[in-house]
C-alpha cells in the first residue's frame, strides 16, 4: 500500500533531481570545454608544425619535423611518409615512423592497396577493420576463382607496414591537385581514427605537401645547377628529370676524348697584359663552350687555355666518335676565325686538338663542397698527349678513332709519335677535312 507523498517529500525529491541535472550539465560543459581547449591546443599544435615545416628547404628536415610532430604531438605511432617518384610513377616511402628502417625505399603502386588508391584518386581514405576488410577481398577472390574468374580479382597489395595493423588513415599529398605524395598512418587497433583525426590530418598534409613540394624543387634547381657545370642543359634536365642513371655514381664506359689548346698561349699570356689574356680567353670560351653545348658534349674541366671534352657519357649516344670529330672542325674553324682578329692585335694564337678513344672510369672527383665530374684511363692521357703534339689548326686522331671515322674523313698518317706515358710508339693520324659526301650531309 502506497503513502502519499507529502509536499515537503516532493520538494526534496525535485531538488535533488535539480541537483543531479546541474551536476550533469555541469559534466558536460567541462567535458566541453576540455575538448575546446583540445582543439585549441590541436590548433596551436599544427600552427606550430606548419611553421616549423615551412621554415627550411631541407627534404630531410622536414620529414624529420613532420614524424615527430604525428608521433609526439598528435599521437600516431606508426607513419609513412611515401613520396611520387615521377620515373616510375609509383610511390615510394621516403620517411616513417614506427617501422622497420627496411620500410624506406619500398614502393607502392599507384592504385595497389589503400594508399595506393588514396593516390589514384587524390582522396582521403579511413579503414576502420582492415582484419574484415582482407577477409571479405580474400572470400570474393575465392569465388572468382571458383567461377573461372580469378582475373578479375586480385590479391591484396603487400604494402610496407605493420603486420597486424587494423587501422589505416592514408591522405594525399597534394599541390593544386598536383599529386607530390601519400601520408599514411596505421594502428593495431581496430577503428583507432576518428573525424577529428581526418582533420588535424589533413590540415597537416596540406601544409606537408606545399613544403615538400618546394624542398624537392629547390633540390632540383641545385641539382640542375651543379649538372649544367659538365653537361649540356638538355642533358642536365634529363638526369633530374630521371631520364638517365645518376652521373656522379662511379662507372666505367667506352668514351670519346678530345683535348684543345692554344699554340701560342703562352709566350702570349708572358708578354700582354692580364686584362688583355683575359680578354681573349673570354672570347675563346664563350665560342667553344657554344660548340660543346651544340654537340651535346661533357666537359671534364678547362685549365686556362686548356679544354678535355668527351662524349658517349653521362648517357650513351650513337656515333660517338662522328659527333666529336665534327666538334672539333668547327673549333678548328671558329678559332680560324678569331685568330684572325687576334693577328691584328699583334698576337700568334692557333689551336691544336687531340682525339682519342677507349675505356675510362668516370664519375665525381673530390671533396665535399667542391666536386669535379672526371674521366680516368689511358684514353684521356692519350688524347692530352695527341693534342699537345699537334700543331697549329692540326687535329691529331689515334688509330681507333681514323679507323672508326675512315668513311668520312680525308686523313693523312702521322707517325710513329713517341709520347709521355707510353712505352710503345703511337700511329696517329691527322684530319684534313670531312670528304663531300659527309661534309653534304653535316
Amino acid at each position: 500500500m502506497s503513502h502519499p507523498v507529502s509536499p515537503e517529500q516532493e520538494g526534496q525529491e525535485s531538488a535533488a533531481a535539480l541537483q543531479r541535472q546541474i551536476a550533469e550539465n555541469q559534466r558536460v560543459i567541462d567535458q566541453l570545454n576540455r575538448a575546446l581547449a583540445r582543439k585549441n591546443e590541436e590548433v596551436r599544435i599544427i600552427q606550430q608544425i606548419s611553421t616549423e615545416i615551412t621554415s627550411t628547404l631541407e627534404l630531410e628536415q622536414i620529414m624529420e619535423t613532420l614524424l615527430n610532430a604525428m608521433e609526439k604531438v598528435l599521437g600516431f605511432q606508426h607513419v609513412m611518409i611515401l613520396l611520387k617518384d615521377h620515373a616510375t610513377e609509383k610511390l615510394q616511402v621516403s620517411a616513417c615512423r614506427g617501422y622497420a628502417a627496411s620500410a624506406v625505399g619500398a614502393e607502392v603502386a599507384i592504385g595497389q592497396g589503400v594508399i595506393g588508391v588514396v593516390a589514384e584518386r587524390k582522396k582521403m581514405m579511413r579503414v576502420g577493420n582492415i582484419g574484415v576488410s582482407v577477409r571479405y577481398l580474400m572470400a570474393v577472390r575465392e569465388n572468382l576463382q571458383g567461377a573461372g574468374q580469378a582475373g578479375l580479382a586480385q590479391a591484396p597489395a603487400q604494402l610496407p607496414g605493420l603486420p597486424d595493423a587494423q587501422s589505416q588513415l592514408a591522405m594525399p599529398l597534394l599541390v593544386k591537385d598536383r599529386l607530390v605524395g601519400v601520408l599514411a598512418v596505421e594502428s593495431p587497433t581496430p577503428n583507432a581514427f576518428d573525424e577529428l583525426d581526418e582533420m588535424l590530418l589533413s590540415i597537416v598534409a596540406s601544409q606537408a605537401a606545399t613544403a615538400i613540394e618546394n624542398a624537392r624543387m629547390y633540390r632540383m634547381v641545385e641539382q640542375l645547377s651543379r649538372l649544367k657545370r659538365f653537361f649540356s642543359p638538355q642533358l642536365a634536365e634529363m638526369i633530374v628529370a630521371g631520364g638517365a642513371e645518376d652521373p656522379l655514381r662511379t662507372h666505367r664506359r667506352e668514351i670519346i676524348v678530345v683535348f684543345l689548346d692554344l699554340r701560342g698561349f703562352t709566350t702570349f699570356a708572358e708578354l700582354a697584359e692580364p686584362e688583355e689574356v683575359m680578354g681573349v680567353l673570354r672570347d675563346y670560351h664563350a665560342e667553344m663552350g657554344k660548340l660543346i653545348l651544340e654537340h651535346e658534349g661533357t666537359l671534364e674541366r678547362f685549365t686556362g687555355d686548356g679544354m678535355m671534352i668527351f662524349f658517349n657519357d653521362p648517357v650513351p649516344i650513337p656515333n660517338p666518335a662522328e659527333r666529336a670529330l665534327r666538334m672539333a672542325l668547327s673549333m678548328r674553324a671558329c678559332v680560324q676565325g678569331l685568330s684572325t682578329r687576334w693577328r691584328r692585335r699583334g698576337h700568334d694564337l692557333s689551336l691544336g686538338i687531340g682525339i682519342a678513344q677507349g675505356y675510362a672510369t668516370i664519375g665525381a672527383i673530390g671533396f665535399e663542397g667542391r666536386w669535379d665530374y672526371g674521366a680516368i684511363g689511358t684514353v684521356t692521357n692519350l688524347a692530352a698527349r695527341l693534342c699537345g703534339e699537334a700543331k697549329g689548326d692540326q687535329i691529331l686522331v689515334s688509330s681507333r678513332v681514323a679507323s672508326e671515322l675512315e668513311e668520312l674523313i680525308e686523313a693523312e698518317e702521322v707517325g710513329p709519335l713517341t709520347l709521355k706515358g707510353f712505352y710503345k710508339p703511337i700511329f696517329a693520324a691527322a684530319v684534313l677535312s670531312l670528304k663531300p659526301n659527309a661534309a653534304a650531309s653535316d
